[in-house]
């Protein structure tokens, strides 16, 4: 795979120094010229976003980045985008440097290397936490922005976040795609000590769209998990039988709406 200088450039400009970015950088910037939380959230306001309650619970950076996200679709490109701009951005796009292109001429290693390339710059914008499949961090994510929960550190205590109340949720997440439908879920480990009390789950399809979430009590899940002996971990399926089970919550839009501002 090769990549041309020029292209190297053009990427970096239309990213992290993209006008729109460099544009609202400045306009966060406090007098010693730091990024100003409050600032952002007040230039947020005057385009109608008004998220400072709703994301108190991110840090600094993942509300910029978010934040910054529905920013881009409201400013008026005029403030930000000089004509020269414009036509240099056209001129990259029309050069046919199309995704699917640059995979499909790609050798194994080097898709390897951009995976994990991509994974990297995942965790450095911190939408997942981990270089892993960045599926389940980035459920995670969703939900405790969603819901306002604190994310665990501690990945043997059986739950990945707790909520205001001290409610705890284990959070599972299962990418369908047609070459693999299964709805079945991650291991679910040690669920007689119930180190849960709920288990927040989102189905994504290929694309990572979200297309279906649900909060179900933990008694659910215990009358429908099985035991799998030879791994001694429990088998959960997220069929469409869930969703109408009693005291299942459908949050569906709730989780959609949290991934189209990130």
């Amino acid at each position: 795979m090769r990549i041309t200088e020029e292209q190297r450039r053009a990427w970096e400009r239309d990213t992290a120094q993209s006008p729109f970015n460099m544009w609202l950088n400045a306009e966060v910037a406090g007098p010693d010229g730091s990024f100003d939380l409050a600032r952002l959230h007040s230039v947020a306001r005057q385009y109608g976003i008004d998220r400072e309650q709703a994301y108190a619970h991110l840090n600094p950076g993942q509300q910029r980045m978010s934040i910054g996200n529905m920013l881009r679709s409201r400013v008026p490109r005029s403030l930000y985008e000089t004509p020269a701009v414009t036509a240099e951005a056209r001129d990259f796009r029309a050069a046919g440097t199309e995704r699917h292109e640059i995979i499909r001429e790609a050798g194994v290693r080097e898709l390897l290397s951009l995976h994990a390339q991509i994974l990297d710059e995942l965790r450095d914008r911190q939408i997942v936490r981990t270089s892993n499949s960045p599926l389940g961090d980035y459920a995670e994510l969703l939900f405790a922005s969603a819901f306002g929960w604190q994310l665990n550190d501690n990945s043997s205590a059986g739950h990945d976040a707790v909520d205001a109340q001290g409610v705890r949720y284990q959070i599972k997440a299962r990418r369908v795609t047609p070459k693999n439908p299964s709805r079945q879920l991650s291991a679910i480990r040690r669920l007689p000590d119930r180190t849960f009390d709920v288990l927040a789950c989102v189905l994504f399809d290929a694309g990572y769209q979200v297309f279906k979430a649900l909060l179900l009590p933990y008694e659910v899940v215990q009358a429908r998990a099985r035991h799998v002996e030879h791994t001694n971990s429990w088998r959960f399926m997220a069929d469409d039988k869930l969703w109408l089970v009693a005291g299942a919550q459908d949050v569906t839009t709730d989780i959609a709406r949290v991934a189209e501002t990130i």
